[in-house]
């Protein structure tokens, strides 16, 4: 199996710990360092075996590393890119695991070392939960991982990060950084926005009459609020037009109601159950995107 040498994971939460767990499992690098911000949630990554040693300072942590994997939320990611950047080792590869690409890859790589590159990915995986207790190595089993490389992407780079996600049980698909924003942000993205939405609307006394096919519907609801914040200013534009295809269908199921057409509406029910029947049915092991 291949190795990957030392891999520092910077926030081993949810993702990060469970690409440590993966690669520790399948015995894929020499040493899985985690940095960290809080001792607690170190401790926590030691304890469960998805680090190898825990760091509160990114200097030490990142200096021998081979591949460094900023595992965390959007916001975060290229303030810590321009803090890595300048201690990473010549030759060695720079990764992320963020819900939105366009505008990362542009911050990051607008100040690129000659001798480092960056390769932006995304595994199609996650929870409404978070930190690292929630962790598992088989996360990324059968989910799909985005790759995002661009024209400055040195081809070796680029097949060595597609390789531990392959390695990690992921399928990969490269992808330009704004495909991916644009097609996240229907599949991901105003889905979240949905389940808030109508949780929003829904009378506080009246939700607890709710069953499961209310809980299931607004399960990603449960989200960290921050990070999903991040993630729809990252994708703003995107998300826009996405609501606006979304409202449209509404206005005319509307319509549908207000002049009594059954026909249509039974035509919109079928085309949705024929839609998510073909491809959820078929493919049971989707994933939540986080």
């Amino acid at each position: 199996m291949m190795q990957f040498g030392n891999v520092c994971i910077v926030g081993p939460g949810l993702i990060g710990g469970s690409i440590g767990l993966a690669i520790k499992r399948r015995n894929l690098a020499d040493t899985v360092i985690g940095v960290g911000h809080r001792a607690s949630s170190l401790e926590s990554a030691l304890k469960i075996g998805a680090i190898d040693v825990g760091h509160l300072s990114i200097d030490n942590a990142v200096k021998n590393a081979d591949i460094v994997i900023l595992a965390t939320s959007v916001s975060k990611i290229i303030e810590y890119a321009e803090k890595v950047l300048p201690l990473m080792k010549s030759n060695s590869v720079l990764t992320d695991v963020g819900s939105t690409k366009s505008y990362i890859v542009q911050q990051i790589t607008k100040n690129m070392r000659d001798d480092v590159v960056f390769v932006g990915s995304h595994p199609i995986a996650g929870s409404e939960k978070r930190g690292v207790d929630h962790a598992s190595p088989d996360l990324f089993e059968g989910c799909i991982c985005f790759i995002t490389p661009f024209n400055n992407n040195k081809e070796k780079a680029v097949e060595t990060i597609s390789n531990l996600w392959s390695f990690l049980g992921a399928k990969v698909k490269n992808i330009s950084p704004e495909r991916h924003d644009e097609l996240l942000a229907y599949v991901s993205h105003l889905p979240h926005l949905i389940a808030s939405c109508l949780i929003n609307v829904i009378g506080e006394d009246d939700l607890m009459y709710g069953a499961a096919g209310l809980k299931d519907t607004t399960r990603v609801a449960s989200g960290d609020p921050e990070l999903w914040r991040d993630i729809f200013d990252q994708n703003r534009e995107n998300m826009i037009k996405s609501i606006d295809r979304f409202m449209a269908e509404l206005t005319e199921f509307k319509n549908d109601l207000i002049s009594g057409n059954n026909d249509m509406i039974l035509n919109r029910l079928k085309k949705a159950k024929i839609s998510r029947d073909g491809i959820f049915h078929n493919n049971p092991r989707v994933h939540d995107d986080e």
